[in-house]
């Protein structure tokens, strides 16, 4: 039997599976890829059965949408995104199979096995959740090497010293609460698996800090830097460049004044001049980069489990954005011998690709309630002089699993609780608080008249929004086009530049459309020209192509040229008067001519999904003018919480109701395989 999508496209004769196929085919359930796919692999083994041939599609579709794998008991239940975004109708109700036949065919199908079936299928059904057999073994894999991890117990040289280092890094008065930075610290140095969740401002990076100098501190026990090097093999990765940059410019901010306060956690005869050395060596990179990204062969890195890294510990930051895919191969490569450390904001949006990994590994953990085994209840009063016994948001539990490795931040030190972002922080994680009342809250530290104004009716920007714009925008033109003041070197009267214009950005839901980056780019441009003829800037001519002052962010990774995807940098001058983009750099920036920029474009605004691992001292947050799927509760949040003091929202209040009351729904079976809940979740 071959498929012909004809028939489906402009009518005609149609087979069984065409028939069955052709409501879901209509409504934009189906990519033609996912159809050729299920009808060249059921020609190969004689399966012709409709229903089947159905539940195949769905499982090769579903990783394309973010989804693990696909649960037939509750596909009537589940929202359909379409595959165009002009289909806007609902897509149910759609003509599903009695549930448990169609299960029973799937599990009958010569290209099904079970869960526990020692043969190689293309699909593999556990219960009622199917899933394609790549990523079963990425699931497996993953979770198999994420337990085993959790259960480890790392050698502590120095288990005097790490209390004193404790002591002197986190030090609580009497009468504060339990001190969670303390137990995530020490937990990275006692588990080969530590997980660290919190938002931004719950002090993940005066944690690892903590954890670097606790790390080198008990490597200098029995080296000596002078002979051995500055330190531990420790790498620092996030999933993109502009989160790399990130984590390197946090982590050096302060450092000289944080190593200086570190003499009493270190060993005889060490000194903070050489911590210092060894914090400065450590230089982030990409997940992609540290494992060793090969152009020729994108699916697959030089370090995996044959080949692993050399390094004694592996810090990742922004984790929430690292796919299943992804995830599993950085596991694979990270040495059985080391410690992982995953850092991360489990409630902000998950990967663009398939998983929602951070949040399937903190599972059931809430800040209020998270568990610890007996076992390391004992080894961190032992080694670190922690004791957690009588803690009440910690269950104990009596053997060693997942739950051991899982530290959830609770305490805000940039927000005070009652402040607008605080209040809205903590009403959008509380599952009891309705959303209408979380964007009262939003409204209320925003400017609630900014909030109400954007219609779909006018399609026109709001004059406050435009003087935010304005506001925002100008400043980093009038001092790049004004050149550099007195003695000021070239670079850092572009650092200067690059620093202004990082303080503030405008973040869409969508990428196309009126509202989307598109239509804001070229808003923001005409909003400058305006802006120009009522108060010249001099030489601002964005007609060209690689105008003096453009914004361009990169969309590709190129290693050849090291600019990766989601770096940030302005068409400048150089010296001699020739256009060349300017990109911050540690310590200072780089250039490179416009003719060898990777695939890039405009960035006044960029996504919501590209600011992950980026933070700014104002954000516009730009909402479409009309409810879309796209739009959920992880989304606001994660856009909000991008900015360190102002937001401002355009958006109408029932869309941002709409959008706070929607969650991100992925299928995944990691949690259930981690947990041990026996059944994946869609």
């Amino acid at each position: 039997m071959s498929l012909s999508l004809a028939p489906l496209l402009v009518g005609g004769s149609e087979g069984p599976f065409e028939q069955r196929l052709r409501p879901f085919w209509q409504r934009g359930v189906f990519a033609s890829v996912d159809v050729h796919v299920v009808d060249h692999l059921g020609a190969l083994v004689g399966e012709s059965d409709p229903d089947v041939l159905l539940a195949l599609a769905l499982a090769v579709r579903a990783p394309r949408h973010g989804h693990i794998c696909i649960d037939l008991a509750q596909m009537d239940t589940f929202a359909w995104q379409p595959e165009s975004p002009r289909e806007e109708s609902a897509l149910e109700p759609l003509p599903w199979p009695d549930k448990n036949a169609w299960i029973a065919k799937v599990a009958a199908s010569p290209l099904v096995r079970g869960a526990g079936q020692d043969r190689v299928t293309p699909f593999v059904l556990d219960g009622t959740i199917l899933y394609s057999d790549r990523y079963f073994t990425y699931q497996s894999r993953l979770a198999q090497a994420l337990r085993a991890r959790a259960m480890q117990t790392q050698p502590i040289r120095d288990s005097v010293g790490l209390r004193r280092g404790l002591e002197a890094l986190f030090r609580s008065g009497a009468g504060e609460a339990f001190d969670r930075q303390r137990l995530g610290a020490a937990m990275a140095l006692l588990g080969g698996l530590t997980v660290i969740s919190g938002g931004p401002g719950t002090g993940k990076t005066h944690t690892i800090r903590a954890v670097l100098a606790l790390a080198w501190a008990q490597w200098a026990v029995d080296h000596d830097p002078q002979r051995d090097g500055p330190g531990p093999l420790v790498a620092l990765a996030a999933p993109t460049g502009k989160a790399a940059a990130r984590m390197r410019e946090a982590l050096g901010a302060g450092l000289e004044a944080f190593v200086q306060q570190t003499g009493s956690l270190l060993p005889k005869r060490r000194n903070p001049e050489q911590l210092q050395v060894f914090m400065e060596s450590l230089q982030p990179c990409t997940i992609h980069r540290l494992l060793g990204y090969n152009p020729e062969r994108p699916t697959r890195f030089r370090h995996d489990a044959q080949w692993p890294l050399a390094h004694e510990m592996v810090i990742i930051d922004e984790s929430s954005m690292v796919d299943l895919a992804l995830m599993t191969k950085l596991v694979d490569a990270v040495s059985p011998q080391a410690r992982l450390v995953l850092l991360g904001d489990r409630y902000q949006l998950a990967s663009v690709e398939a998983g929602t990994v951070l949040a399937d590994i903190c599972g059931p953990s809430t800040v209020k309630r998270m568990g610890i085994s007996e076992d390391r209840v004992g080894e961190l009063a032992t080694y670190s002089g922690i004791d957690v016994a009588e803690q009440p948001f910690l269950e104990r539990k009596g053997e060693r699993g997942i739950q051991d490795a899982i530290v959830l931040f609770e305490k805000n030190w940039r927000f005070d609780p009652s402040s607008g972002m605080g209040s809205f922080a903590k009403a959008c994680l509380d599952e009891l608080v309705e959303p209408s009342q979380v964007a009262d809250i939003l409204m209320k530290f925003c400017d609630s008249e900014v909030a109400e104004q954007a219609s779909s009716a006018s399609k026109a920007i709001p004059e406050t929004i435009r003087k935010v714009i304005v506001e925002g925008y100008r400043p980093y033109l009038e001092r790049l086009l004004a050149g550099p003041k007195g003695n000021e070197s070239l670079a850092a009267f572009h650092a200067a530049v690059l620093e202004l214009f990082g303080s503030f950005r405008i973040l869409c839901a969508h990428r196309d459309g009126r509202w989307g980056v598109t239509g804001m780019n070229r808003e923001v441009i005409r909003l400058l020209e305006e802006s120009s003829e009522q108060t010249p800037l001099q030489r601002f001519d964005p007609s060209r192509v690689y105008w003096v002052g453009r914004p361009v962010m990169i969309l590709r990774n190129d290693a050849i040229v090291q600019r990766f995807n989601g770096d940030v940098g302005i068409v400048v001058k150089d010296e001699k008067g020739k256009t060349t983009v300017v990109f911050p750099e540690v310590g200072g920036v780089s250039y490179i001519a416009p003719s060898r920029l990777p695939e890039h474009q405009t960035v006044f605004a960029m996504t919501i999904h590209k600011s992950q691992g980026s933070e700014f001292d104002h954000c516009l947050v730009v909402l479409p003018d009309r409810d879309s799927r796209i739009l959920t509760k992880e989304l606001v949040y994660t856009a909000v919480t991008r900015a360190k003091h102002t937001i401002t929202m355009m958006a109408q209040r029932q869309v941002l109701v709409e959008a706070l009351g929607r969650t991100i729904r992925r299928a995944s079976g990691l949690e259930a395989k981690l947990w041990e809940t026996g059944k994946g979740s869609a």
